[in-house]
């Protein structure tokens, strides 16, 4: 492939991805994959996908800083630090294949199921038990991340469950996924085999289509309502979900 064609893939792919990370604050890597699987080897899309990801959450955690519940956020957090690791080393261990596929068909049964319910379901946790619940969704959240960045499904999903509204679900969510993505670079950097001569290249063609898609993404979101947030969520897990079978 031509190398303008192969920039405009990794643009497109960019643009798309940072449209859906601001209308709903997740499924960045989930998107670009789609496009990038084409032009780039596996170990680079990880990487550059963490790479990008990381300033559209860290703006979108700026924009949301004096909001955030720190008391339901750490959990999380917790959970996720000692989950990533985990999710790393695995992958020497796990058929990729076989795991993408189960991850996939969970998010097509449980988005398809929440689109056919008229009112979501909701998790009713005493304090205590609450907060073991939100440690565990973000322990297993980190294990999912650190083995095929999707660090954010799970929270997501958790979120919803808990009835948070659209913007104190996105406060907790993104600032894991943030933390965790972090995390998940630094460990998968150091282990993965990337060609760094045209690393600076795609970086600097993302950079344009990054901040085109999320300041559009973010429009979307102040303007959708909480029960078509809660199913743009829902059917971006189903396509996701669909995409993962492929």
């Amino acid at each position: 492939m031509p190398i303008t064609a192969e920039l405009a893939v990794v643009a497109t792919g960019a643009f798309f991805a940072a449209l859906v990370m601001g209308s709903a604050g997740f499924a960045f890597a989930l998107v670009v994959t789609g496009f990038w699987i084409y032009v780039l080897p596996p170990a680079a899309i990880v990487f550059l996908a963490a790479v990008c990801s990381l300033p559209l959450h860290a703006f979108g955690v700026w924009q949301f800083r004096r909001e955030i519940e720190y008391r339901l956020l750490w959990p999380f957090l917790a959970g996720g630090v000692l989950g990533v690791p985990v999710g790393v080393q695995a992958l020497q261990h796990i058929d990729l294949v076989v795991f993408r596929h189960l991850v996939g068909a969970f998010m097509i049964a449980y988005g398809g199921y929440g689109l056919l319910r008229s009112r979501p379901p909701v998790v009713r946790l005493k304090a205590g038990m609450a907060r073991v619940a939100d440690g565990l969704v973000g322990w297993a959240g980190g294990v999912l991340g650190g083995l095929a960045l999707l660090n954010g499904v799970l929270p997501t999903i958790w979120c919803g469950l808990r009835g948070w509204d659209k913007r104190r679900a996105r406060r907790v969510y993104q600032p894991y996924i943030l933390a965790t993505g972090v995390l998940i670079m630094l460990l998968v950097g150091f282990r993965a085999d990337v060609d760094t001569s045209r690393l600076g290249l795609y970086l600097l063609i993302c950079m344009p289509a990054l901040a085109a898609g999320l300041w559009l993404g973010l429009r979307v979101f102040e303007w959708i309502s909480e029960e078509h947030f809660r199913r743009l969520v829902l059917w971006l897990l189903l396509a996701s979900g669909i995409s993962l079978q492929f």
